[in-house]
């Protein structure tokens, strides 16, 4: 609702402002009276008004400098009116105004941008909320707690350093931070569940390796599935949404394996890697954020 508020004040203060600039050669010659009005008008709006408040509120440097240039016009222009020039006061109250909605805009634009973080960063919290669970399910269920829970201490000290990089207008960073614990996780499960380390180095001496390294990738991406959408695939609508994907996933790793077979790993890497992006889809499609 405070949202929406906002958009109507800086919506009407747009027009407003078109009033100004299609009637900008009236601006001047404007008798005391006039000039009051208009003092009052930019004192509200610079001063008191809900746009000042979101204004001052705002550590955008260039937002910053256009207040403080909103301001500095405006006190001219009460300099201006003591020295009994109209005319320039009149000016200066014109541009200030023009200063304040130009900082207005600005913080709305940033207010979406920000919302989008949010959103973003929140993806991908409920994809590593989800995992976690996962991890400590399957701890206990192999009686490797002592390993789980050196992970999951791992993992919250990280969420908690993405989550300060957040608070101090850091999303970038915040979100690499949180995709490396994605990654540090999805690996720990992958060892419970096989009993190997599945990390492999990225230098591979022949196709086949890169190949088999490839079909682990596949194998560990459709774990996933199972661990983060058992609930979700319940729902029959977000089911066929994910299913779509995971079919043409399935098709794909036949294709792959078939190439192999033909003994060309080139493009039973190409063909598995892409089976890897319809199974990311998939999950992505059912509301989880994960690296891909």
């Amino acid at each position: 609702m405070k949202t929406t508020r906002f958009v109507l004040f800086a919506a009407s203060l747009f027009f407003a402002c078109g009033a100004f600039a299609t009637h900008s050669e009236h601006r001047l010659h404007k008798t005391a009276d006039q000039i009051q009005e208009q003092v009052k008008f930019v004192r509200r709006l610079i001063e008191v008004s809900s746009a000042a408040k979101k204004v001052r509120a705002s550590e955008d440097e260039n937002v910053k400098s256009l207040y403080r240039a909103a301001q500095d016009l405006y006190h001219n222009a009460l300099t201006y009116i003591d020295d009994e020039k109209n005319d320039e006061a009149a000016e200066s109250l014109f541009h200030a105004t023009e200063m304040m909605f130009r900082a207005v805009k600005l913080v709305g634009k940033q207010q979406i941008v920000n919302a989008n973080d949010q959103r973003l960063f929140d993806a991908r919290m409920k994809s590593i909320n989800a995992l976690l669970d996962a991890l400590e399910r399957i701890g206990k269920e192999k009686g490797k707690t002592d390993k789980t829970d050196k992970v999951k201490s791992m993992a919250e000290a990280e969420i908690a350093n993405a989550m300060a990089l957040m608070r101090t207008g850091q999303p970038f960073s915040a979100r690499k931070v949180i995709d490396n614990v994605y990654v540090e996780i999805k690996t720990a499960i992958s060892e419970l569940r096989t009993g190997d380390t599945l990390v492999r180095s990225l230098h591979f001496e022949t196709k086949e390796d890169e190949y088999l390294y490839e079909l682990d990738r596949n194998d560990t991406h459709k774990m996933l599935v199972t661990l983060l959408l058992e609930e979700k695939m319940k729902d029959p609508k977000t089911r066929a949404r994910a299913q779509k994907f995971l079919d043409k996933a399935a098709a794909l790793r036949k294709q792959a394996e078939e190439f192999a077979q033909q003994g060309d790993y080139e493009k039973a890497v190409e063909t598995c890697e892409e089976s890897t992006r319809q199974i990311v889809r998939a999950i992505r499609s059912s509301g989880f954020f994960i690296p891909g």
